[in-house]
């Protein structure tokens, strides 16, 4: 699955990335910045030594938004479970 995206945005998240791990008080919290750096200057190689995708970072395509219907839920959470054993439900430890 081949995504693409701007290689202007890349370069913009590691400033980003860069800026953080300058502010950062704690030494492993810088590491985490320059390791994330580290990823996204990885990708920017991987993807221009492919032959095809040097032209994909070029430009990024619009995504369209998904729409996503919430689910049911399965049972109204008002009503008390009602068992045969005279449990009302409420617990996890009702066997």
């Amino acid at each position: 699955m081949n995504i693409n995206i701007s290689h202007l945005s890349v370069l913009n998240k590691i400033e980003e990335e860069i800026r953080q791990a300058r502010l950062a008080e704690k030494s492993s919290t810088m590491k985490q910045h320059i390791y994330t750096v580290r990823t996204l200057c990885d990708m920017l190689l991987a993807a221009s030594d492919k032959p095809g995708m040097g032209a994909g970072l070029s430009e990024a395509q619009p995504i369209e938004p998904r729409v996503v219907q919430p689910a049911q839920p399965a049972l109204n959470q008002s009503e008390k479970l009602q068992t045969d054993d005279g449990a009302n439900g409420d617990s996890i430890f009702d066997f």
